[in-house]
């Protein structure tokens, strides 16, 4: 007899005498899940880029974008500091030789970063309206029917008297760049900010030392109004320096050692060019915060709604992949709750068919100028949420399939 026989025949008088004895097993039975084999991914991958235990290390330059992502959930929104500004306008990761224009002249700006050996930089825009601030060439400048917009800057230095100079030669240097015609501006409530503005202009410039940070804020109102630009700016500063009490800096040697996706979130998420390199907008892990000044880049430009339906799935984590967006939720309800209500990232017209043989999945056809594309799939797996697009249906429905499967297929 082999073992194999042995086996079913004692689990077969188990349950015989099981059922003599009036005996009833508790429990519901769980389904198997689907052989993902048989779905038609057309020519997507299946596994993920670590599939087989190699994890990415990304090279030493671009770990300052690691760095990046992590303050990110750490930056307040245009939409903290004032609820009318719904609207998002990208975000950026910073470095020496790599500064915002929102700051001030980019060429002076990395000069003086690099002489204060600038560790890394994150920034955030978002307005009223759908409207963007022109603010790399000299003062800046908007749409006149953009009441509010605001640029959210935080920077890290090595250490607090770095981060005071380096603050100091920001304002100082681009003041100079304004001589004989903006004034500077003191803030009541935060005597230490460097501010500057304009008295025909609507814009305020301003910046502070905050221990090893230099937090800084590009504001604009609706008409050439001091008062209420240093009401704005005292706002945003006070919710920024809440924010940043929940973390920590850096030291140089620990930006090195950050950890990458520790737990396979980017490498869960479909990823057809298998390219591992960290990037602002294309390839990039953060929590929900985080992934809320992506509005306007690769995330639809209405931030407000993109903060309810990643709030309704209760998204912890949020991977950008090359196109595709991964979610890891609370718990697998959660995750399920994106697919039966549709949560997607934008507004949506029309319900349409969902990838064939696939559980947990649904299609829709997007509102026009909300997605970049027209179709839009979401698919749950576990604690886990994907959505895809694409110009074609089934495409869209090949990219799901392709996305449960690399799910399925990751550890």
């Amino acid at each position: 007899m082999t073992k194999r026989t042995a086996t079913i025949l004692f689990a077969a008088l188990l349950t015989t005498v099981l059922t003599a004895c009036g005996s009833t097993v508790p429990g519901t039975g769980l389904p198997g899940e689907i052989d993902v084999r048989t779905l038609d991914v057309g020519s997507y991958p299946t596994e993920p880029p670590n599939a087989h235990d190699d994890d990415p290390v990304p090279a030493f330059y671009y770990m300052y974008k690691i760095a990046a992502m992590r303050i990110a959930d750490y930056t307040i929104s245009a939409n903290d500091i004032d609820p009318r500004m719904i609207y998002g306008n990208r975000a950026g990761f910073h470095k020496p030789g790599l500064m915002p224009g929102e700051l001030g002249d980019p060429i002076a700006m990395s000069a003086i970063a690099k002489q204060h050996n600038l560790l890394y930089g994150f920034q955030s825009s978002g307005a009223m309206k759908d409207t963007t601030v022109t603010a790399s060439l000299g003062w800046p400048t908007k749409n006149d029917s953009n009441p509010l917009t605001a640029t959210t800057m935080v920077f890290q230095f090595p250490d607090a008297d770095r981060a005071t100079a380096a603050a100091k030669e920001f304002h100082d240097t681009d003041m100079a760049a304004q001589e004989g015609r903006n004034q500077p501006v003191t803030l009541s409530k935060y005597p230490a900010a460097l501010s500057h503005w304009r008295q025909d202009s609507p814009f305020l410039r301003t910046m502070l030392p905050h221990g090893p940070y230099v937090i800084a804020f590009l504001l604009s109102v609706a008409t050439p109004d001091l008062p209420a630009l240093t009401t704005l700016a005292e706002t945003a500063y006070t919710k920024q320096i809440e924010a940043l009490a929940k973390t920590t800096p850096l030291t140089d040697e620990q930006i090195m050692k950050l950890p990458w996706d520790p737990e396979h979130i980017l490498m869960r998420t479909l990823n057809p060019d298998q390219t591992t390199r960290p990037e602002a907008d294309t390839f990039q892990l953060t929590g929900k915060q985080g992934a809320l000044h992506s509005s306007g880049g690769p995330l639809p430009d209405d931030r407000k709604y993109l903060d309810q339906q990643l709030t309704k799935m209760n998204a912890q984590q949020v991977a950008l992949s090359w196109g595709a967006i991964g979610i890891r939720t609370a718990d697998a309800e959660s995750a399920r709750r994106a697919v039966t209500e549709k949560l997607f990232p934008w507004p949506t017209i029309a319900d349409v068919a969902p990838p064939p043989n696939l559980p947990d999945s649904a299609c829709v056809e997007n509102k026009p100028l909300t997605a970049k594309k027209r179709f839009s799939c979401v698919v749950a797996y576990h604690q886990y949420v994907g959505i895809v697009t694409s110009g074609q249906l089934l495409d869209a429905q090949q990219q799901a399939a392709a996305q449960y499967a690399v799910f399925a297929n990751s550890r």
